[in-house]
């Protein structure tokens, strides 16, 4: 059965003040979209279809070179009516179609491969990620009857007092069948305090016709945390750097000050190398065994060979510093 990775990124972010479209703001150096793109593309997915409209021209440059086709959403009227634009392209797909959000970018691939894997064991019509958390607030809630069964999910604005102490929240992750899921989209409609089409009232109309719903909750609930202003923006990458360098310490990398260190996604650590406090190692920086990296240093696309040394204090782009050379001049920007 063929696979299809849908991925929202139409929204403008109106809360993020910013003239950028929500999904372009940075997650370590890189647009948001871009680290969600990345995790689906693990799956080896036939197709990505990413919904863009907000500045649309500009989520298409951040995505020059991968291999995706692109969605004109007009208006924003919702998450329904986002992934109803992607019928079109897919009318001759008997598939699942993964459902991603753009500014979800903390997701795990080992976290849809888990979604995918109860989707087709329950063999489910719909299978959403959900997540248990302290706070709820602004999150569609999981509602469930009595036997535990998803029976529908209600998006904050719409819920009653009883449903907002609903904890369990929809992380607007979705697995479906594709026939069902683009016939059903033409069933919706905007008939709430939104005035939008809802990808989340697919659940009730599945449940009413009988067919299977499932969910799988993710145990770390900060994987779907979604970015929805500066703060949040900045939260999620405090965790995703908190990520990065206990991923390199796992593998005997050493941070003698962890939380100071900046890194982005693609730089690259070999174990027994050392990194001291108030260092930033960007785009592709490699940092060869046992090389030492001295205070206050800027490496952008450097190569520390092994064993070599740089710092402190220095600002470098696109060297090479030899196996064995402890290089100490300043201001050799590249």
């Amino acid at each position: 059965m063929g696979l299809v990775t849908i991925i929202l990124a139409a929204g403008k972010g109106t809360r993020m003040k910013s003239p950028y479209p929500k999904v372009l703001h940075l997650l370590a150096g890189e647009p948001m979209v871009i680290h969600v793109l990345e995790t689906a593309r693990c799956l080896s997915p036939e197709r990505v279809l990413v919904v863009v409209g907000y500045k649309a021209e500009r989520v298409k440059e951040a995505l020059v070179g991968y291999p995706v086709e692109f969605v004109y959403q007009k208006e924003q009227l919702g998450t329904g009516d986002a992934v109803r634009r992607c019928k079109s392209f897919l009318r001759d797909f008997s598939g699942e179609v993964l459902v991603l959000c753009g500014d979800v970018p903390l997701l795990r691939p080992e976290t849809l491969k888990e979604l995918l894997e109860e989707h087709r064991r329950r063999e489910a019509a719909v299978t959403v990620l959900t997540a248990e958390v302290e706070d709820p607030f602004g999150y569609g809630r999981i509602v469930r009857d009595s036997k535990g069964l998803v029976r529908r999910i209600v998006e904050e604005k719409d819920a009653t007092p009883q449903e907002r102490s609903i904890r369990e929240i929809n992380s607007g992750t979705y697995v479906f069948e594709a026939r069902f899921l683009f016939s059903s989209l033409d069933k919706i409609r905007p008939e709430n305090v939104q005035k939008e089409y809802y990808l989340t009232d697919v659940v009730e109309i599945a449940v009413n016709e009988g067919l299977r719903v499932a969910a799988f909750r993710v145990p770390d609930a900060t994987e779907v945390l979604g970015v929805n202003s500066q703060e949040e923006r900045a939260q999620v990458e405090a965790l995703f750097q908190e990520r990065l360098r206990r991923r390199f310490m796992d593998k005997g990398v050493t941070f003698l000050l962890p939380e100071t260190v900046y890194l982005e996604r693609r730089v690259s650590i070999e174990p027994g190398a050392t990194i001291f406090p108030h260092v930033v190692l960007r785009g592709r920086t490699r940092i060869g065994a046992e090389a030492q990296v001295l205070s206050f240093c800027y490496l952008e696309d450097v190569e520390v060979a092994p064993g070599a040394e740089v710092g402190p204090g220095l600002r470098l782009k696109g060297w090479r510093v030899p196996p064995g050379v402890h290089l100490r001049e300043t201001g050799l920007l590249g």
